[in-house]
């Protein structure tokens, strides 16, 4: 595929601190190190100081597996963001509201990460704890949910983009 027909895939979680730019750097390795290139994955958060820094302990957690976010600055999610991406992975069961508010046509690629391909998973089991405000081991925890599903949905991932 040309640059400019990749797969846009939008990770979303709530400030755009920790979860979403763990599972951007974590994805965007995992398809570096798999030679895949048809992919632009970015992330945006639904209560998003515009410009923050990935926070430390998710800077540090990335960092111990060879994945920089050093540079990451969050973005709010917008209505134009939602609609430009092909899928969006969210977090929580309230991303995906908020989602659904900014556009009702737009639940229709908007999947909880934990869930994904699946939409009618028992929801409860699904969301990855944002662990802002917690210890380093929080961070970990979080890095190995967010690493774990990305690695058991990337199969699904590229049947997705051969639909599209």
């Amino acid at each position: 595929m040309q640059a400019q027909e990749k797969f846009k895939l939008l990770l979303v979680c709530t400030g755009n601190t920790c979860r979403s730019p763990m599972a951007t750097g974590i994805l965007k390795k995992l398809l570096e190190d798999k030679g895949i290139h048809q992919f632009e994955v970015e992330s945006a958060g639904i209560a998003s100081y515009p410009g923050s820094l990935a926070s430390l302990f998710a800077v540090e957690t990335c960092r111990n597996f060879g994945i920089d976010i050093s540079q990451h600055s969050s973005r709010q999610l917008t209505k134009e963001m939602a609609e430009a991406a092909d899928l969006i992975l969210v977090m929580t069961p309230e991303h995906i509201d908020y989602i659904f508010h900014l556009d009702q046509e737009l639940a229709e690629k908007t999947f909880l990460l934990k869930a994904f391909p699946k939409r009618d998973e028992d929801t409860r089991d699904c969301s990855v704890r944002d662990p802002i405000g917690g210890s380093s081991q929080a961070y970990l925890s979080c890095f190995f949910d967010l690493d774990e599903n990305l690695r058991r949905i990337l199969p699904s991932l590229l049947a997705w983009i051969e639909q599209e």
